[in-house]
């Protein structure tokens, strides 16, 4: 792996670390991988746009300044309570600018074989295997080397062989930031299915202020044979936060991943994922939608290994992209040589609503087997002339006529998330992003 360039001052990172490293949970082997992570994060830097993978993204001016740990803030229950999903009889860890929140969470009562506690329970508890978990993800990848130093809690599932959890688990993320104070998160997410384990999760981030607050999210995924996850995701920044998130999720055979991410705020979004199919038999479907408006930037880096036969993989993304915002999608499928009977689909189509914003895309595949059926395509463009003129005909005002169009467009992927309140949620969303913030009821 191609090391990153250093942005200069990094100092700045390493005063935070010498005077919170002492007050981090953890003593023994987790102080020791901190401290390893650390080192290895000064050695190789902030990455700059000079790194291909960067190349469209300044990740610098967020990560790149004097930054603080976030305090620990109690917003109003009705704040949190808004952002409920997953239905009354849901589990729930709750994260306040990445501190759990013991007294709001609901993980009591599990059946056996299912594990839900925070990482700094973890911590506490298993001080080795934290450890590990703190040393797993993208070997050389600095921003979760920064993650495995500072990270104070997070997530950690595990579904032992056969379980099935019948009710979803929500994962809230709440930031209240402090304008003039920017501040680091660094949540650590752990999910293992075992064989034959089921489960639903839902993945709600929030910024309830207009605070600047930077949150390092590092989620490690493991199926087990058979394991099904049903992943959601809802990302609802402001332009003061920016959210980059890290997956790295290794599948075995016949497991299946469908996971759902939607993104409708933010002064920046960068979600990554890489995923490992390692046995045959394996289906991973990746469905995608953003909205970036205003100077907003989102950036999407997909990459899916097919490292066994009889496979099957899609990628479905879409983009609408208004005002002076960014989005970048890159995806890449690679199918090994052992990877025969390979059935691989990528998708990304983008509308650009505004001359003044911009969309890069790039599908790739590499395949080095000779038996398989893979594609890949990116669109841009502007909306269908004919189905405006068509509303327009039917007595539709102009905002009303495009932002039915750009709904229409966008709930394609909404449909594809499977809980019903994070759909709704999303769709509110979608709606205040709509051209003129019409009232779709009003204009049905």
């Amino acid at each position: 792996m191609v090391a990153f360039r250093h942005v200069e001052p990094v100092p700045a990172l390493a005063e935070l670390w010498a005077g919170a490293r002492g007050y981090l949970p953890g003593k023994g082997p987790v102080a020791a991988a901190r401290q390893r992570h650390f080192d290895a994060f000064m050695a190789t830097g902030i990455p700059t746009r000079r790194v291909e993978a960067w190349k469209y993204t300044d990740i610098g001016k967020w990560a790149n300044r004097p930054l603080a740990l976030p305090p620990r803030v109690m917003p109003g229950a009705d704040k949190v309570a808004a952002w409920f999903a997953g239905g009354p009889r849901a589990r729930r860890l709750i994260f306040v600018n990445g501190h759990i929140q013991p007294e709001l969470c609901h993980v009591g009562g599990l059946p056996k074989g299912v594990v839900i506690r925070g990482l700094g329970r973890a911590i506490e508890d298993e001080p080795e295997r934290a450890a590990q978990a703190l040393a797993q993800g993208d070997p050389g990848r600095s921003l979760t080397d920064l993650n495995a130093a500072f990270a104070i809690s997070g997530a950690w599932i595990e579904l032992a062989d056969g379980v099935v959890l019948d009710e979803p688990v929500q994962l809230l993320f709440l930031s209240m930031g402090e304008a003039g104070h920017p501040v680091m998160a660094s949540p650590r997410n752990l999910v293992r299915l075992g064989r034959n384990a089921r489960l639903r999760l839902i993945e709600t981030h929030v910024a309830l202020t207009e605070g600047q607050c930077l949150t390092n999210l590092v989620t490690s995924l493991e199926l087990g044979e058979g394991a099904e996850l049903v992943q959601d995701r809802l990302e609802l920044g402001r332009d003061g936060t920016a959210l980059v998130g890290r997956t790295d999720a290794t599948l075995a055979a016949r497991a299946r991943l469908q996971a759902t991410t939607v993104t409708l705020g933010g002064g920046l979004v960068r979600n990554e994922a890489e995923l490992k199919l390692q046995g045959s038999g394996i289906e991973a479907l990746l469905n995608g939608l953003y909205m970036p408006t205003g100077t907003e930037h989102v950036d999407t880096q997909l990459r899916l290994v097919h490292q066994a036969p009889g496979c099957h993989s899609n990628q479905f993304y879409k983009g609408v992209v208004d005002g002076r915002s960014h989005a970048v999608f890159s995806g890449k499928i690679m199918v090994e040589r052992a990877a025969q009977k390979t059935d691989a689909f990528q998708s990304n189509a983008n509308l650009l609503l505004s001359d003044d914003a911009e969309i890069d895309t790039r599908p790739e595949l590499e395949i080095y087997a000779d038996d398989v059926k893979c594609s890949h395509g990116a669109t841009v463009g502007d909306l269908d002339p004919v189905a405006l003129f068509y509303l327009r005909s039917r007595g539709l005002p102009q905002d009303a006529a495009r932002g039915l169009l750009v709904y229409g467009w966008a709930n394609e992927v909404i449909e594809r998330m499977g809980d019903d309140t994070a759909r709704a949620q999303a769709r509110k969303a979608v709606q205040a992003r709509l051209p003129g913030q019409v009232d779709l009821e009003l204009a049905a």
